[in-house]
């Protein structure tokens, strides 16, 4: 049996549009074998990327007592995380396990803390002694800098640059192709918009667009 590599079952919550690029980065990190997917939007029995619907969220009891130990959040965020940080902490009260899912292809220095339920995608850049909070999705060629600390519920998403020992507060959403420059403070549940330049710090509970943002 030498050489065999067993790999663990697990479940995504939520069957859309980065339901599908999670799948792919499952497949390819090679860990874990994908059951099924919960979206109660879906029918039963359909696929997405050939991954069966079993249901709604409302499965997740019964799955974790069949002995499914493992999910992710498979719904992506547009502006408001407050639905992928619900799913989450369902998810952790019934018992289950999520995994932070790392693409081989992403670049995350070793001395990097990766909270449970990161998700890095193909092309994110991570640098040294950053921390990456629970449930926080770094997306696609993405760059988070030396020293940076990122918190819970984030989405950091296509693009989007952030400097240097720069701190983003749980629950912020930075838009695609924005830059963040050196030591900024976002606050919490904060909006930067797509493309915005953010050179000042920004309150909790803040949107800000342009350059520079405000």
């Amino acid at each position: 049996m030498n050489g065999i590599k067993f790999m663990r079952n697990i479940v995504i919550i939520g069957g859309g549009g980065h339901a599908k690029v999670l799948i792919e980065l499952i497949r390819t990190y090679n860990e874990y074998e994908i059951i099924g997917i919960l979206d109660s939007q879906l029918k039963v029995k359909a696929t997405v990327s050939e991954v069966p619907v079993l249901g709604g969220d409302a499965l997740l009891p019964q799955l974790y007592t069949a002995g499914i130990k493992n999910v992710c959040i498979g719904v992506g965020s547009v502006k408001a995380n407050s639905k992928r940080e619900m799913l989450y902490e369902k998810a952790k009260q019934l018992g289950f396990s999520v995994p932070y899912l790392l693409h081989p292809e992403a670049k995350v220095s070793k001395s990097v803390n990766l909270k449970e339920g990161v998700q890095v995608m193909m092309g994110a850049i991570v640098q040294t002694d950053s921390l990456i909070g629970e449930n926080t999705i770094i997306n696609t060629g993405s760059i988070i800098e030396h020293d940076c600390k990122i918190g819970k519920h984030i989405h950091v998403c296509p693009g989007a640059v952030i400097s240097g020992g720069c701190i983003v507060g749980s629950g912020s959403f930075i838009g695609a192709g924005a830059t963040i420059i050196q030591g900024i403070k976002v606050g919490r549940n904060s909006i930067v918009g797509a493309g915005a330049v953010v050179i000042n710090d920004i309150p909790d509970n803040t949107n800000v667009v342009g350059v520079p943002a405000k």
